[in-house]
């Protein structure tokens, strides 16, 4: 009988080894699972922010422009465009740190860049997160749009 329970004994260890493996295998799937969810919607909600402050700094470009299209005739080249800015301030030859949150906002203005008298306007906002390498902004959206810069209404 001695013999009968020391294999019993074995057998247990054994048993009681592979269910702690397959546990632990079960684990590290959830935390894998959890943590890639995570990342994913990290990702997804600085997209859509990247989307809202590129839309809303095109919506600033119209504003200036709609001020005074002579004026806006002017600008051309690479402009920094911080959160709550209403003007432009000198181009760059880009926006080196973060000005919208954890953003980096810039519009390019390219005098006659769709047809004569229509300027063409990138609005881009880079973000970075845990895809990118250390300090790089990795990810971007940009708004593209096109303005007259004749203004519609004859001033008398």
């Amino acid at each position: 009988m001695a013999k009968k329970i020391s294999y019993q004994r074995g057998q247990t260890l054994i048993e009681t080894l592979a269910a702690l493996a397959i546990i632990s295998i079960v684990i590290v799937a959830i935390a894998t699972a959890v943590t890639s969810s995570l990342s994913n919607a990290t990702y997804n909600q600085n997209q859509t922010l990247a989307t809202k402050y590129a839309q809303q700094g095109t919506e600033v470009i119209n504003q200036i422009r709609d001020g005074s299209y002579t004026n806006f005739k002017n600008y051309a080249g690479t402009y920094c465009l911080a959160k709550s800015a209403t003007t432009l301030g000198t181009a760059q030859v880009s926006c080196p740190a973060k000005n919208v949150d954890n953003f980096i906002r810039s519009v390019q203005i390219q005098q006659a860049g769709c047809s004569a008298n229509v300027a063409k306007i990138t609005v881009a906002v880079a973000f970075t997160d845990g895809k990118c390498q250390s300090g790089v902004y990795c990810h971007s959206e940009t708004d593209i749009s096109c303005l007259s810069v004749v203004n519609p209404v004859p001033v008398p």
